[in-house]
């Protein structure tokens, strides 16, 4: 039985990652560095000290990693302030059901407090959720199960009895290995079949996951 119900942000609830692969390219042409959309796949779902490392492994310790972040942040914020943050297909529906059925719910996002805040508020649905895991919260980033036991602790629900909702392969890797159900929604990244082994369902659509839980 589904007792509590742990939501990723960027690219599972919003359709955000596009957009953070432009405001990084962006960012990077204002510094003087190339920052390629495939450079920026292979950090998605991490926190900010993993994305971090990232830059600095590839542009060398010189690189000023806080002053390009800090402008990616400042597009991003700008935009969700004059546009607003778009939704997943299904995302408010499948809130509306957890909170009928009583099942808890978390955000774990990767991302850092301030900007998720802004942008829960600014989509409107941050009073949806009764807890929230940032990036900035945990040591470990993803892969590593410590957000989703941290979410699943927030809601007082053991996290065997939480179901994790996730796009990215470092999601999908933490959520398997704090040992919660695991649904997969795809979104811009393909998850290796073996990194979707024990999974328990995968879907187009948020919407989808109502007739899951209703079954189990």
């Amino acid at each position: 039985m589904v007792r509590g119900c742990i939501f990723d942000m960027d690219g599972l609830m919003f359709d955000t990652e596009r957009l953070s692969s432009i405001f990084w390219e962006q960012a990077g042409e204002e510094v003087g560095t190339e920052i390629p959309e495939e450079f920026v796949n292979t950090f998605r779902g991490r926190n900010p000290a993993a994305i971090r490392e990232a830059f600095l492994e590839r542009y060398g310790e010189d690189f000023d990693y806080e002053k390009c972040r800090e402008r990616r942040t400042r597009l991003q914020y700008d935009y969700v302030s004059k546009e607003g943050v778009p939704h997943k297909k299904g995302l408010v529906r499948l809130l509306d059901y957890l909170k009928e059925q009583k099942i808890r719910t978390a955000v774990a996002t990767s991302t850092d407090r301030k900007l998720a805040d802004t942008m829960l508020e600014r989509a409107g649905v941050k009073e949806y959720f009764d807890a929230f895991a940032y990036g900035d919260m945990v040591e470990r980033s993803k892969p590593f199960p410590d957000i989703f036991l941290k979410a699943a602790k927030e809601i007082q629900v053991p996290i065997q009895e939480c179901l994790v909702l996730e796009d990215s392969i470092a999601g999908v890797q933490a959520g398997t290995a704090a040992g919660a159900l695991v649904i997969h929604i795809p979104d811009l990244i393909m998850v290796p079949e073996d990194v979707k082994a024990g999974i328990a369902a995968q879907f187009d659509s948020l919407d989808e996951v109502i007739g899951w839980i209703a079954m189990h």
